[in-house]
């Protein structure tokens, strides 16, 4: 006898109840991406205003920093730019696992355009030692003085102090641990301490050279600012690169996750895999082997207050081998 095939409205019940939103978290506005547009909007705003005064006043200082500010607000534009897609894209059925990659690959992307602009400083500083040109102090320690501020302000309102310092010890702890998971603020705030960096050793450099003279001091910290700005560059891509390489998720969320699974009756995990789908979102795939009759949703109901855990899959494998003993028997 064949059993008859499921009706319309069955099946139309059955496809509802399945339904799982696909956008991870990723479709709310984030305060992190109104801090990023306000930056940008702030390095505009300077490079707009150097570049005039540099054509205005004739100081070739001033309309260099503009130009160089231009670097910078498009690496900001691209964080801005990939929260909006992130929240746009965040119900596209498209991409599979949502759309929270886009920030960490805007992240990989300012990493290497801030790599590549350090190489240029490297190797613009090397010439300088070995060829010294005469510096317009005044003009380059204003510069210098104006991109440390600007910069200071950025990295102050991109790090959310000014949003959050009213609320509680665990509220702080909370947004911390988000803004070291967004690694797309976290390539817009190395940004601008990297600037701020190389600011700060203009600025020591060019006083010496006021001072004592010392031309060949300006490029040698510069050399120095170089290697501590490659490592941020370094690190951010690997975080970054192993986000968008899907590699494994944290040990303790792990730990977690298997914890809960094996809680239930006498389940034992064979096959576990935990990998980001954005900011602070992660999935689970898992395989189970257990001697009780356990449906996967059983194994859901234990993850569903992981904040963190989205969309799990869990395969169930009832063991027919191993004899079952009455106490192994479900009540």
């Amino acid at each position: 006898m064949t059993t008859p095939p499921a009706s319309p409205s069955c099946t139309y019940h059955a496809t509802v109840q399945s339904q799982h939103k696909h956008d991870f978290g990723q479709g709310l506005k984030k305060s992190a991406e109104q801090r990023t547009i306000l930056v940008t909007a702030l390095t505009l705003a300077t490079m707009v205003a150097e570049v005039l005064g540099g054509l205005w006043t004739g100081s070739m200082a001033l309309l260099a920093d503009g130009i160089h500010m231009a670097g910078h607000a498009l690496a900001l534009g691209l964080a801005a730019g990939a929260y909006y897609l992130a929240r746009r894209h965040a119900q596209d059925r498209r991409l599979s696992l949502g759309s929270g990659k886009i920030g960490d690959l805007a992240a990989y992307t300012s990493a290497l355009m801030l790599g590549a602009g350090t190489v240029w400083l490297v190797v613009e500083a090397g010439q300088r030692l070995r060829h010294p040109v005469p510096i317009q102090l005044t003009e380059a320690l204003t510069v210098a003085v104006i991109g440390l501020v600007v910069n200071l302000l950025s990295a102050w309102l991109l790090s959310g102090k000014h949003e959050h310092h009213h609320h509680d010890d665990l509220h702080d702890r909370h947004v911390h641990a988000e803004q070291q998971q967004d690694h797309n603020l976290q390539a817009a705030l190395i940004h601008v301490l990297a600037d701020a960096l190389t600011s700060v050793a203009a600025i020591v450099g060019l006083i010496a050279a006021k001072v004592w003279g010392w031309l060949w001091l300006d490029p040698v910290i510069a050399l120095l600012a170089s290697v501590v700005i490659l490592r941020w560059a370094a690190g951010l891509l690997r975080q970054t690169g192993a986000i968008l390489l899907d590699s494994e998720g944290p040990g303790e969320i792990r730990n977690q996750v298997r914890e809960r699974l094996e809680s239930v009756a006498d389940s034992r995990i064979t096959d576990l895999h935990l990998w980001s789908v954005g900011q602070n979102a992660w999935t689970v795939t898992a395989s189970v082997v257990t001697h009780s009759q356990v449906s996967p949703e059983s194994y859901k109901e234990q993850l569903a207050d992981l904040a963190v855990i989205h969309h799990p899959v869990i395969e169930v494998y009832h063991c027919d081998i191993c004899p079952v003993t009455p106490q192994d028997t479900p009540r």
